[in-house]
C-alpha cells in the first residue's frame, strides 16, 4: 500500500510573515545621545578625580606669571605655655602685619582670612584700625557664641597674582572664609604678556577652560609635567616678594601710556580673581568679595601724557587754553574755565590733568553728576595707574556675579555716605587708602553681609548704642604717636610722588599728632611755605630748630623764607647755618650766593658760587651766577668763560645767554653781543630785559 505523500519541508507559503523592518535612528539623535554619554562620562571622571582630590592645574599654576623662589608666609611657632601656633615669619614683616593663630584649630573656630594689597594691610596704620581689625572686635562682641578668628593677611604693594599664590599656602590652614580685597596695585610690578597674548582670544579661551579640568590635570600629571611646574618661557618670573616700579625710579616717570599692556593686566586681574574663587573653594571655604573704592576729588592723577600725533602748535594752543583756564577758575570765573578747558580736552582728549581740572570747575559749579564723570575719567587716562580704573571695578563685579559670590560694594558704599556722590578726603587719606572711619564702615558692612549669609548671628545685645562703646575703645586704644608717624611718613611717599598739595594736607594732620617731631614741623611748614602763607612757615622752621638745631634742612628752607621775605640778611644766616649742619647739603652754598649778591658782597657771593660748583660740577646756575658776579666786578675774560660754561651745560638758559651778550657788549664785541640777545629772545621771547639790550646793540651798529 502506497504511502501518502509527505507535506513539503516548508509550509510558509501558508503562515503570514512577519515584518523584520528595523526603526532607523536619525543623524541628531546620535549625535546628541554621542555628546551625552561623552559629558557624562567625563562628569564622572571629574567626580571622582575630585573625590581623589585632584585638582585643576589653575588652582596652583597662573599662566601669567611664575615666581623665583616662595617661601612661607606663616611657619610654626612654640608659645611659653607649650601651644603651637602660625605667626608671620619675621623676614615677611616688612610686608605684612604680625598675625598668629592656633596650629590646631579648635572645635567651633571660625577662620577668616582677610586678603590683598596695602588696603587690607591697613595703611597708613597698622591692623587694629584695617577693616580686619575692626571686624575682628565687632565679631567677638557681636556673635560671641563661637570664637572667630580674622587673620590679616594684607601684603603691601601685593597685586591680584601674589595673593593668589599666597592662597595657595593659606587654604593649608583650615579656612572657613576668605575676604578678597584687591586692585589697586596691578600696575606696579614690570611683567609681560607679549607671548600668551599673541595667542588668539578663542585658542586662550579654550585652553583656560580646558586647564579648569581635572582630566587635563591628571594627564599632564602622567606626562610629567605636573607638580605646579611652570615654564618659564611662557610665564614672567617675578621676585619672591614685590620690586615696585616707582621703588627703582625716579617716580611716575616711568610709566608710559600702553594701552595692549593695560588691556593684558586687566585680563590677568579677572583671571585672577577667579582663581581665588576656585582655590577657596577646592577646599571648601566660602569668599565675600569687596569692590575697592579710591579717591576721585582730592587726588589729581600721577602722570599725564599729551596723545601721540599732536603737532607744535595743537600742543602751544592746548597749553594756551589749560593756563587761560586756570586763570579763569582762580578768580571764579568757573562758566568761562570749563569752555576753555573742554576746548582743551578737544584738542588732547587723552591728557588725564585736564579732565581733573574740568572736574573740580564742574563741582565748584555744583554739576555734580558730570564733576564725577570727568574725576573718573582722569583716572581712566592716569598713566600711572595707582588707583583701581572703574573698567576694573566692573570686573570685580562681573566675577562676582558669575561665580555667585556675595560683593560689598566700597565704591558704592562711600558714594551714598558722600553728599554728592564723589569720594573724597572724607573717606581717604591719600589715593586709595581709607581713613579710619573708612576702615571701620567698611568692617560693619561686611559684618552686615555675614549676617545675612547666615554666618554671623548677632545677640540680641549688640545694637548701636554697644557699636559705639567699642568705637570708643579702639579709638582710645590708638597710639596718636605711631599714627602721626604714619602719616608723616605717607606725606614724605606723596611729596616724592610729586602730590605736594595732598602731601601738604596730611603734613598738617601729622604736625597735630607730633607736635614736638622736628621733621613733621619742617614737612608743615613747607606746606605754608608753598601756599604763600610765610610768616606761619617761618614759625614753623623756627619752632623745628628749637627741637633740633643742627637740621640742615629746616635752615636750608627758612633760608628761602627770608629771601622770599626781602630778608637777605636772615637769609644769608640760614643758608650759613645750613652749611655748617651739613657742607654739601644740596644748593646752600649757591643759595647763599644769591644772598650775598644782593647784599653786594661780591667776593663772598664768588666764593659761594666757587663752593657750589666744586659739590657739583655740573649745575649751570652756578657757572651763570659766578659770571654775573665776574661781570659785576668788570672781570670781562672770566665772565664770559663761566657764561658759555653755563650755556654748555644748559643751552636753553636765555638769561645766560643775556649775560653772555652783555658781557660781549663791555668788551666791544657788538656783533656777538646781538647774536647772543637773540638767541635768548628765540628761548624766551617775552625777555623785556634781552629785547632792550638788542635793540642798543643795534643802534650801536648802525
Amino acid at each position: 500500500m502506497a504511502e501518502p505523500p509527505s507535506e513539503p519541508a516548508s509550509s510558509n507559503a501558508e503562515k503570514p510573515q512577519k515584518s523584520k523592518k528595523r526603526r532607523r535612528i536619525s543623524p541628531l539623535k546620535k549625535v546628541l545621545f554621542s555628546i551625552v554619554a561623552t559629558v557624562v562620562f567625563f562628569g564622572a571622571m571629574e567626580l571622582m578625580l575630585a573625590a581623589f582630590g585632584v585638582n585643576p592645574i589653575t588652582y596652583n599654576e597662573d599662566p601669567f606669571v611664575g615666581f623665583t623662589s616662595r617661601s612661607p608666609l606663616f611657619e610654626e611657632v612654640r608659645t611659653p605655655d607649650g601651644t603651637t601656633v602660625y605667626a608671620t615669619a619675621s623676614k615677611k614683616l616688612q610686608w605684612f602685619n604680625p598675625q598668629a593663630f592656633p596650629a590646631e584649630k579648635v572645635k567651633g573656630d571660625y577662620r577668616i582670612f582677610c586678603v590683598g594689597g596695602s588696603t587690607t594691610y591697613g595703611r597708613p596704620y597698622n591692623d587694629v584700625t584695617s577693616f580686619a581689625g575692626w571686624l575682628r572686635t565687632y565679631l567677638k562682641a557681636a556673635d560671641p557664641s563661637h570664637p572667630w578668628e580674622v587673620i590679616n593677611v594684607g601684603g603691601i604693594s601685593y597685586a591680584s597674582y601674589r595673593v593668589a599664590s599666597l592662597m595657595e599656602e593659606l587654604v593649608e590652614y583650615q579656612p572657613d572664609l576668605f575676604i578678597i580685597y584687591c586692585g589697586q596695585n596691578e600696575f606696579l610690578e614690570r611683567r609681560t604678556y607679549s607671548q600668551l597674548m599673541a595667542t588668539p582670544s578663542a585658542v586662550r579661551e579654550t585652553g583656560a577652560l580646558v586647564a579648569r579640568s581635572r582630566i587635563y590635570a591628571s594627564v599632564r600629571t602622567m606626562l610629567g609635567r605636573g607638580g605646579g611646574a611652570q615654564s618659564s618661557s611662557a610665564t614672567n618670573k617675578l621676585p619672591e616678594e614685590v620690586e615696585a616700579i616707582l621703588d627703582g625710579s625716579i617716580g611716575p616717570d616711568d610709566y608710559i601710556r600702553d594701552e595692549e599692556q593695560r588691556t593684558q593686566t586687566i585680563e590677568h586681574f579677572r583671571f585672577n580673581l577667579e582663581r581665588m574663587i576656585e582655590i577657596a573653594r577646592s577646599v571648601g571655604a566660602r569668599v565675600v568679595m569687596v569692590n575697592p573704592a579710591a579717591n576721585e576729588r582730592n587726588m589729581s592723577p600721577f602722570k599725564n601724557q599729551h596723545s601721540e600725533g599732536l603737532k607744535p602748535g595743537e600742543v602751544a594752543r592746548w597749553q594756551e587754553l589749560m593756563k587761560q583756564g586756570a586763570t579763569q577758575q582762580q578768580s571764579g570765573e568757573f562758566e568761562e574755565a570749563l569752555k576753555s578747558v573742554d576746548q582743551a580736552i578737544a584738542i588732547d582728549p587723552h591728557y588725564a590733568q585736564a579732565h581733573f581740572v574740568r572736574g573740580e570747575i564742574l563741582y565748584a559749579l555744583k554739576q555734580y553728576p558730570e564733576a564725577k564723570q570727568a574725576f573718573q575719567r582722569a583716572i581712566d587716562e592716569d598713566v600711572c595707574p595707582l588707583r583701581i580704573l572703574p573698567e576694573m571695578q566692573t570686573v570685580v563685579k562681573e566675577v562676582a556675579a558669575q561665580f555667585e559670590v556675595p560683593l560689598v560694594d566700597f565704591q558704592e558704599l562711600v558714594e551714598t555716605k558722600t553728599e554728592t556722590g564723589i569720594t573724597g578726603e572724607e573717606w581717604f587719606l591719600d589715593h586709595v587708602h581709607p581713613t579710619i572711619d573708612g576702615y571701620r564702615e567698611l568692617a560693619l558692612s561686611l559684618l552686615n553681609e555675614l549676617e545675612s549669609q547666615g554666618i554671623v548671628k548677632p545677640q540680641s545685645q549688640w545694637n548701636e548704642e554697644s557699636r559705639k562703646q567699642i568705637d570708643e575703645q579702639v579709638m582710645a586704644s590708638i597710639d596718636d604717636q605711631a599714627h602721626g608717624t604714619a602719616l608723616r611718613n605717607l606725606a614724605k611717599v606723596l611729596s616724592w610722588a610729586r602730590k605736594y598739595e595732598e602731601a601738604g594736607r596730611l603734613s598738617q594732620l601729622a604736625a597735630s599728632k607730633l607736635p614736638e617731631d622736628a621733621e613733621t614741623l619742617c614737612m608743615a611748614a613747607y606746606d605754608f611755605e608753598r601756599n604763600g602763607q610765610l610768616e606761619q612757615a617761618k614759625q614753623t622752621y623756627e619752632k623745628a630748630l628749637l627741637l633740633q638745631p643742627d637740621y640742615a634742612h629746616a635752615h636750608y628752607n627758612l633760608g628761602h623764607v627770608h629771601r622770599r621775605l626781602k630778608e637777605w640778611d636772615l637769609a644769608a644766616k640760614s643758608f650759613q647755618r645750613a652749611i655748617e649742619s651739613d657742607p654739601n647739603y644740596p644748593g646752600a652754598h649757591y643759595n647763599l650766593g644769591l644772598a650775598y649778591q644782593e647784599l653786594n658782597q661780591l667776593d663772598l657771593a664768588a666764593e659761594c658760587f666757587e663752593t657750589s660748583i666744586s659739590v657739583n660740577e655740573k649745575h649751570p646756575g652756578s657757572w651763570e651766577e659766578l659770571g654775573n658776579v665776574r661781570l659785576n666786578q668788570n672781570k670781562i675774560e672770566e665772565a664770559v668763560e663761566h657764561l658759555e660754561k653755563a650755556i654748555q651745560l644748559e643751552p636753553n638758559l636765555a638769561s645766560a645767554h643775556n649775560s653772555l651778550g652783555i658781557a660781549f657788549a663791555k668788551s666791544g664785541q657788538m656783533q656777538k653781543a646781538a647774536a647772543s640777545f637773540e638767541r635768548a629772545l628765540a628761548i624766551s621771547p617775552q625777555f623785556e630785559a634781552a629785547k632792550q639790550n638788542l635793540q642798543r646793540a643795534r643802534n650801536s651798529l648802525k
